[in-house]
């Protein structure tokens, strides 16, 4: 099994504490943008997790 690298690893912090965020904003009935700022944000991290994985061709 590979080791995630450093960057995978940020990406998916980001991704867990931005889905947090969000389970918290729809909790209090929050804003809507922030809703779709922290979906978006989530996409992005593990998007860019998925493109950092060893191996992965450039």
């Amino acid at each position: 099994m590979v080791k995630p690298t450093p960057l995978q690893l940020r990406n998916i912090v980001m991704a867990v504490l931005m889905a947090g965020a969000l389970v918290w904003n729809l909790s209090i009935s929050g804003a809507w943008w922030l809703t779709a700022i922290f979906s978006i944000g989530i996409v992005l991290s593990l998007f860019s997790a998925y493109l950092n994985r060893p191996g992965a061709q450039p």
